[in-house]
């Protein structure tokens, strides 16, 4: 199978569902919304409106010819109009959009909507009047205002600052706007200045190879709009840091990332594959594990991150069909396209140590083994092409029940000995935020959305409070724990609690997440072939 064959299989599974999100009741005041559960289940108040960026992806497979349906030019338009005017009604009076709550004041969500639907307005210029583009053009308007005076304080996550990026650069290409561009750019230098010199871009509090693909994507699209940018070397920096994380097995990222998701977004990459040798090798391993499900694929997607995957996934498809065009051979052709390999196809020893993101790879001619010291010491070794053994760190249980792990992320985290083949890190027991939304919470939330979450300051506070206590916790417990890991083929760990009355060790439970993650946990075909981890219980 070439390599658009395998990006348009993933792509054409998943488009009746998509296309069956869209409300097409031209009497309904939702006509052309996404979201169902707002407008068919009315089970939510409010409209995700991310859902409107699918016009993106139509534009794409429209634009290349990879549309699989007998549609009309006429219906085709008439549908993205449909998903351009439900998004107007879906615009705050400040301009932005929301996903999660009402007045919710999404950054993120505004940038990606906006950047889908100018993408679009790009792809069928063609096709359009005049008048619909000016149409289209303005509904885009206040989201682009909206990036332009608010911003996102509760965090600095990267892919999301790169989603504005990459919006506020096509408005300026669109329209000619200086004050777009003046915020892109200011925009992108937050980015950058917060670039590890390892190559990574944060996300939270580290580095998490599943969001920085994405991040890359849109980094992509802004390099290929403004080459005078000068990306062209954070960008390599990005995929030679990539490069480690596409495990042999074929999946991608994991929990030792700071947002511990191993999902891989391939279209980033892939447009600069021309340009940068390892991604032309991450591009090439990764179709493969894509087409047999090692890694998490859009087929995969919940319907939240389905439609920024289905987009990505439609700009691979048109980049792979035309470098096929241009070379008139395979994708996966590896003499052809690069004698370039990623570390986890060598077979070499080689040991690589990112201190900054805490991150130890150690190759070996029969093993591959990836190691977070700022994650308690959690452990991925892999030999030859099968993961052997995921330790995800120690859970311990307190007097009161509650549940407290290893694997926070904690950069104070001491790797107390290193020797040759073996390290040892000491770490804290931090309390994992394992609960579920109560309906009290949930009348809580409507209440402070109809008044303080109406002014940006109090909204802007909450969300803070929100992502201390489900993603960067740090209540400590008064216990450490020591890991030893003894590096090689037969990689050994081994644990040590500083104390152990009124704390009770877990049964190794394998593969575990301990903070509030939506999008980690994604099904990949190796979830079906490895052993299940132990059940939670006393050790």
């Amino acid at each position: 199978m070439q390599s658009h064959e395998v990006y348009l299989f993933q792509i054409y599974s998943v488009l009746p569902r998509i296309l069956a999100l869209i409300d097409t009741d031209p009497t309904s005041v939702s006509y052309g919304m996404g979201d169902r559960y707002h407008w068919a289940w009315g089970l939510i108040d409010f409209g995700n409106a991310s859902f409107q960026g699918m016009a993106h992806g139509f534009a794409r497979l429209w634009s290349h010819q990879l549309w699989p349906y007998p549609t009309t030019q006429e219906h085709f338009v008439r549908r993205i109009d449909a998903l351009f005017q439900a998004t107007a009604y879906l615009t705050r009076r400040d301009g932005s959009v929301e996903e999660a709550f009402p007045n919710e004041g999404s950054f993120c969500v505004t940038a990606l909507v906006a950047f889908d639907l100018l993408c679009t307005i790009d792809l069928l210029s063609e096709e359009i009047s005049a008048v619909e583009q000016e149409n289209w053009r303005r509904i885009v308007q206040p989201l682009i205002e909206y990036l332009q005076s608010a911003d996102e304080t509760h965090a600095l996550i990267s892919n999301h600052l790169a989603t504005a990026v990459a919006a506020l650069a096509r408005w300026h290409d669109l329209t000619g706007d200086p004050e777009a561009e003046q915020r892109a750019e200011e925009l992108l230098t937050r980015i950058l200045c917060h670039q590890s010199q390892e190559g990574w871009f944060l996300e939270y509090e580290g580095a998490d190879p599943g969001y920085q693909s994405l991040c890359t994507y849109y980094l992509a699209d802004v390099h290929k709009l403004r080459p005078a940018w000068d990306l062209q070397r954070p960008l390599q920096n990005s995929l030679s840091f990539l490069r480690y994380f596409a495990h042999p097995d074929g999946s991608f990222g994991g929990l030792y990332g700071s947002r511990c998701t191993r999902f891989y977004y391939p279209a980033g990459p892939l447009a600069l594959s021309s340009d940068i040798p390892a991604a032309m090798a991450l591009s090439r391993f990764m179709v493969q594990s894509i087409a047999q499900n090692r890694v998490v694929t859009l087929t995969a997607m919940d319907d939240p991150n389905l439609i920024p995957m289905f987009n990505a996934y439609c700009w691979a498809a048109t980049l792979a069909k035309n470098l096929l065009n241009h070379t008139s051979d395979k994708f996966d052709d590896k003499a052809l396209l690069s004698h370039d390999t990623l570390p986890a196809e060598q077979k070499q020893r080689q040991r690589q140590y990112f201190p900054e993101a805490g991150l130890l790879i150690d190759r070996g001619k029969e093993h591959y083994s990836i190691i977070s010291t700022h994650k308690g010491g959690v452990v991925y070794h892999f030999k030859d092409t099968k993961l052997h053994l995921l330790n995800a760190g120690v859970v311990v249980r307190n007097a009161k029940g509650q549940l407290g792990s290893s694997q926070a992320y904690q950069k104070e985290n001491r790797v107390t000995t290193w020797k040759e083949n073996s390290l040892s890190i000491e770490a804290p027991i931090v309390t994992m935020p394992k609960v579920l939304p109560q309906p009290w919470q949930f009348l809580v939330l409507r209440i402070l959305s109809l008044t303080l979450f109406r002014f940006k300051f109090s909204r802007e506070w909450i969300k803070q409070q929100l992502v201390r206590q489900l993603i960067t916790n740090t209540k400590l417990w008064p216990i450490r724990n020591r890991r030893t890991i003894h590096l090689g083929r037969d990689l050994t760990v081994s644990d040590e609690l500083t104390q152990e009355n009124g704390f009770h060790v877990q049964a190794t439970l394998g593969s575990f997440v301990p903070i509030h993650m939506a999008s980690q946990g994604y099904w990949q075909i190796q979830d079906e072939i490895s052993e299940p981890p132990g059940q939670l219980g006393d050790a």
